[in-house]
């Protein structure tokens, strides 16, 4: 009953934030030409850039990743799958849902964006893109034992 109540909670808190996939600092208008000192720089970026809070941990286990055999195929949102971009597959988070992957073993953390339904095995909690695979370094791993945090962008 509990963890049910508390995953509702989470659902209904995540809603309140998945509207807004793009962080402020990435937006562009199409109709506004920026000049070449106006482009924003890194020092800019990172001052500018939202902050992440962590809304609650989810859950702990072991992660798997997908790639080329999905590449363009459509994921249970309709968005179709692009295996470079920061995306995970979950089975109760709902889509647009940010979360903190980090590996246990060597602590590197990706947040990424839930947009398919899965993983399949019922051993695994969640599946990454292969980019987010990447950039946590399991690519020749496989599998590996991850942490899950649900986040939410400070405005």
């Amino acid at each position: 009953m509990y963890r049910t109540a508390c995953t509702i909670a989470a659902m209904v808190i995540m809603t309140a934030f998945a509207k807004d996939a793009i962080p402020v600092f990435a937006r562009t208008s199409p109709t506004t030409a920026v000049r070449r000192d106006q482009e924003p720089t890194l020092a800019n970026m990172a001052a500018n850039a939202p902050k992440l809070r962590v809304i609650g941990r989810i859950k702990s286990g072991l992660a798997s990743f997908y790639g080329k055999m999905f590449q363009g195929q459509p994921t249970a949102s309709g968005r179709p799958f692009d295996m470079h971009e920061l995306t995970a597959a979950h089975r109760t988070l709902p889509f647009g849902s940010k979360v903190r992957v980090t590996d246990l073993r060597n602590k590197r953390s990706v947040v990424v964006t839930i947009t398919d339904r899965g993983p399949v095995p019922d051993s695994r909690v969640i599946d990454l893109s292969l980019e987010a695979a990447r950039q946590l370094h399991m690519v020749n791993r496989g599998v590996t034992p991850v942490r899950l945090e649900l986040v939410a962008y400070d405005r």
